[in-house]
């Protein structure tokens, strides 16, 4: 059986949560199996009519913290998108977009937004191949490595225009890379048009450094180690802002995903759904309207 990949495994999970029975707590990704691709086999499963709410609840029974962080990683972000593009923000950058479907789902609050969807090579161009039949808001696919190359170069060849306020998501991409090219993307980020927003979700250093012995946070360490896809960086708890501010940026909100949980997967009597991997968080950053 081949390796299933970490763009594959996070979008079955979204597949499974936006299947989930009660509605106030699917995952909002409605289009997530529609652009799984049909190989690897395993995780296209989801596509299957008729098996596919089996395949649903038993990824619930076996895999639920993960997939019940996605639901609230994915609604929080589209939740950052929507907020910025209604505010203003004429250009979205998805920074490691996988198999992202919000330029097929979120149209509307993209409105005349341009879209960038940035991603290494062999993964944009299966995207593009399993996004072929669904309708498209105009995305401009951009390929790079974010280890390697120029962000700034390779975007402004595409169109990207660095003086126009900018939303940029950067979903489950920050801990796989070296703490460098992290501090290359802030630098990039910080030099975008007062009022952009960027969102990206972090783990904990300390679980990456050993200093807090989480059994969840190990095995999903392992997890992913195992795929040849390790994780690299962390921000320490509670140090979000201090890290923003090495860079001259705002924190708007570093969230915890102990906190979102409670925010996205609260029913209304008030009982919350779970579990989740709660062993790091969201951080919403700005570019301060003022640079003084």
């Amino acid at each position: 059986m081949p390796t299933i990949s970490t763009a594959e495994s996070v979008t079955l999970l979204r597949a499974a949560g936006a299947l989930q029975p009660e509605r106030e707590l699917r995952n909002p990704d409605l289009l997530a199996s529609r652009v799984l691709p049909w190989w690897p086999p395993l995780p296209a499963l989801i596509k299957v009519p008729g098996i596919r709410l089996l395949i649903s609840r038993a990824i619930r029974k076996k895999h639920a913290a993960g997939m019940w962080y996605e639901v609230i990683r994915t609604k929080y972000m589209d939740d950052v998108l929507s907020a910025s593009t209604a505010a203003g923000a004429s250009q979205v950058v998805l920074l490691g977009a996988g198999f992202d479907s919000r330029v097929h789902r979120l149209r509307k609050a993209l409105g005349t937004a341009s879209v960038f969807e940035v991603d290494q090579p062999h993964m944009s161009a299966r995207k593009q191949e399993c996004v072929r039949t669904l309708p498209e808001h105009g995305v401009r696919y951009v390929t790079v490595d974010l280890e390697k190359e120029d962000l700034d170069g390779v975007l402004q060849s595409a169109g990207f225009d660095q003086t126009l306020r900018t939303v940029v998501l950067w979903s489950g991409v920050t801990p796989y890379l070296r703490a460098e090219s992290v501090e290359t993307t802030l630098r990039w980020f910080a030099r975008l048009a007062p009022g952009s927003s960027l969102v990206f979700d972090y783990c904990w250093q300390e679980i990456l450094d050993g200093t807090a012995v989480i059994p969840e946070a190990q095995a999903i360490l392992r997890q992913v180690a195992a795929r040849g896809e390790p994780w690299r960086w962390g921000i320490r708890r509670g140090r979000a802002e201090e890290l923003l501010a090495a860079h001259r940026l705002h924190l708007v909100e570093d969230l915890e995903a102990a906190a979102a949980q409670r925010r996205y997967l609260t029913r209304p009597d008030g009982s919350v759904q779970g579990p989740i991997w709660f062993f790091g968080g969201f951080v919403h950053a700005q570019v301060p309207r003022s640079r003084h």
